[in-house]
This record gives structure tokens, sequence and C-alpha cells, in this order.
């Protein structure tokens, strides 16, 4: 009788080509500092987090997430209005929790990366949100129809952008 290990369930891990995070999460910050001063309210598109969630979800290594989204966050948050390490815990906690998610459901479906954005980018505007309530002691603004906006927004171009970052996996 012999015993055969089988699992079902395995979801591909993805390796992208050299350098292909650096100049994605470098692109992302420079639009994420650029685009407000051309378009009104670009900056609640918030493209940093969907490439810490592109590559969390797809790398889907917790270290890598975590590492992955402090470092965007930490990047961010040097060309943002805010303190050093607002937008480096907010993306952290979204890395991992992304990572966490591409291990468990696969990701690959449009309607699957849609939600996974629409949930993480209220979770990311919420700890921020916490952030400057209570650490930073500055009044914030309760969600309101703009988060709806902006998540749906910023999900509709997760959807075509992830699209896009598929081209530099490597198959």
């Amino acid at each position: 009788m012999a015993l055969h290990a089988r699992d079902d369930n395995f979801i591909e891990v993805r390796k992208y080509r050299a350098g292909s995070t650096l100049v994605a999460a470098a692109l992302a910050l420079l639009f994420e500092g650029v685009l407000p001063k051309y378009i009104p309210h670009a900056e609640l598109i918030e493209l940093p987090l969907l490439v810490t969630v592109y590559f969390s979800m797809g790398r889907r290594n917790p270290v890598t997430a975590l590492l992955l989204g402090a470092g965007i966050g930490l990047a961010q948050d040097a060309i943002s209005h805010l303190p050093l390490g607002v937008y480096g815990i907010a993306l952290t906690v979204v890395g991992y929790l992304a990572c966490w998610v591409g291990n468990r459901i696969n990701v690959d479906m449009a309607l699957g990366r849609f939600g996974v954005v629409f949930l993480l980018y209220f979770l990311e505007r919420a700890v921020v949100a916490l952030i400057r309530r209570f650490l930073l002691e500055q009044p914030v603004a309760s969600p309101d129809a703009s988060w709806l906006i902006a998540a749906l927004l910023a999900s509709a171009l997760a959807v075509v952008l992830f699209r896009q970052l598929d081209r530099v996996s490597k198959t």
C-alpha cells in the first residue's frame, strides 16, 4: 500500500523578471507624485497600493510581502504630506493580507482581483485614518462616498493593470 500526497488546491507562485518589482514600484510612486498636479483627486487611486497588492498576491511569500509593503509605503511617505511611517505601516498590513489571500484563493480571475483590491483599499484607508486619528492626533474626515467611488475606480484600474503586469511574470 503506497501513500501518495495529492494537493488539488495548489496555487502557482509567480516569478518575475529581474527588476520588474522595482520598476513597477518606481513608476507607481512617480505617477502618485505627478498625476495629482494635472488630474484633480488622482491621489485617491493609490497606485503604490495596487503594486503592493499585485506582487504580494503573486509571490505568495509573507516575508517578501511585508518587506515590499514596508518599502513601497515608506517611499510613498517620502512623497506625501504625512509623517514618515504612516503609509509604511498601512502597506505592510495590506501586503501581508494580500499574500494571505493569494495563498488561500485563486486571484487570477478579474472578479477575484476586483474584490480583493476593493476590500484592501478600504483597509488601507482605514489604517491610515486610524494612525492619523489616534497616533498623530490629527482630525480625520469620516468615510464618505468618495471612498466608495475611489475604491471602485482603483479596483477597476487594478483589473486592467494586473493584466498588464502579468506580462512581466515568468511562465
